[in-house]
């Protein structure tokens, strides 16, 4: 019973907790208040600030490369910490992890399932049309369909990245004696 509380709390504090922080970020970020027109008002602030004052085209174009870049960040890390939350309440409550990295289960599973990666990039994608249905009903936001794709595809880069990093930590060790021999012809 104890151990199954301890489980519990470190379930909630290292895999809930950046998912429900994420979410609640996106959630401030789809308001009024982070509008295009307040965006490019505070980046001509800053710009000004910097001794770079900014006008027309050049502080659209970077206000829309600072917009889009957020999607991509915020999306990639919903989608890395829907991976993690999948892969710490499969592996936690079940295994011990130190034991299961000496014992004989394939390591890679540890780190890396296809169910996993396609639920991260489910759930950000119904986050992604989630905030994007919201933006529609605010006057000062738009939805924009565009932005659920790159939403999509941040997510989709970032499984992909933990599946390469998956693949490259968890390759097998080449057996003893088989390195290739100099070619002497």
């Amino acid at each position: 019973e104890r151990g199954r509380l301890k489980h519990t709390r470190e379930l909630f504090w290292r895999y809930w907790l950046p998912v429900l922080g994420i979410l609640i970020l996106i959630k401030l970020e789809s308001t009024d208040s982070m509008s295009g027109a307040h965006t490019t008002h505070f980046l001509a602030q800053l710009m000004l600030w910097l001794g770079m004052p900014l006008h027309g085209k050049p502080l659209e174009l970077l206000n829309m490369v600072v917009r889009k870049s957020g999607h991509m960040l915020g999306y990639s890390l919903l989608c890395l910490s829907w991976l993690f939350l999948l892969r710490g309440s499969y592996w936690l409550p079940r295994h011990e992890y130190q034991r299961c990295l000496s014992g004989s289960i394939q390591v890679r599973r540890l780190w890396w399932r296809p169910e996993w990666g396609a639920l991260a990039v489910l759930g950000t994608f119904l986050v992604a049309v989630a905030d994007e249905t919201h933006q529609m009903s605010i006057p000062s936001r738009g939805g924009d369909w565009s932005d659920v794709a790159l939403d999509t595809s941040a997510a989709l880069l970032a499984a992909a990245l933990i599946w390469a990093r998956a693949h490259r930590r968890c390759r097998p060790a080449p057996a003893a004696g088989s390195e290739a021999l100099p070619d002497t012809a």
